[in-house]
């Protein structure tokens, strides 16, 4: 049987990781995620409690494997442009840019943004909606299957008066397809796995009560 000190550790891990993942992204999209696993408690076996406790300690342990650099001669360009945002995580950020940027390619391959409306800047967003209304208009439907990244790193960092901004090249594995009304596939093949680079910028106001980083441009790299 789960025992209440068993439910009460798992509770703090969980504030713990969801604490890390909200400083470092502040969406609340996640939150959703946290509530399932306290809703579920009832439900798990005992093995199966294990199982979430061990898998949260896992996540939790990773925040507290970047070593703190104070020597800044040593650090990139980038790393000592990052070094001046108060309270940056550079892998949490990347670790939740990752989980972001999986959303929002599902979100616009169902051809529906509401889930992600406070990830994405109204430009995005807008061009994200023309793209899929013009899907709708001829009949067509995209089908994506994210295999998995290859390697995510930060490119550039520019601080500016009054923001932040950062772009992340995410290389990742995934099939995509595009098919017609009557299911027939127009583009793609659902069994070559392409090889994508994406160039995706996101900002952030500094100071600002709402902490989320935005999408506020994207583009395929040659």
């Amino acid at each position: 049987m789960v025992s209440f000190i068993d439910i009460i550790f798992l509770m703090i891990v969980i504030a713990v990781v969801f604490s890390r993942l909200y400083s470092s992204f502040g969406t609340r999209g996640n939150e959703k995620n946290v509530r399932v696993i306290i809703e579920r408690l009832d439900e798990n076996s005992e093995n199966k409690l294990a199982e979430n406790i061990a898998h949260i300690i896992k996540e939790a342990e990773k925040d507290n494997k970047n070593p703190t650099v104070t020597d800044l001669d040593s650090l990139s360009e980038t790393d000592k442009a990052l070094a001046k945002i108060e309270d940056f995580d550079k892998a949490s950020f990347l670790r939740s840019a990752c989980r972001v940027f999986e959303m929002i390619l599902q979100a616009f391959s169902a051809g529906n943004l509401e889930g992600i409306r406070g990830l994405v800047s109204k430009k995005i967003w807008d061009a994200f909606q023309q793209a899929i209304n013009l899907r709708r208009q001829n009949n067509l439907t995209s089908e994506v299957d994210f295999i998995g990244f290859k390697k995510t790193e930060i490119k550039n960092v520019k601080l500016l008066k009054n923001s932040v901004k950062i772009t992340v090249e995410f290389e990742s594995d995934q099939i995509n397809i595009l098919k017609n009304a009557a299911g027939e596939v127009l583009e793609g093949d659902e069994n070559y796995v392409q090889h994508i680079t994406d160039i995706w910028t996101f900002e952030r106001t500094l100071n600002a009560k709402n902490p989320n980083w935005l999408l506020v441009s994207t583009k395929k790299s040659a």
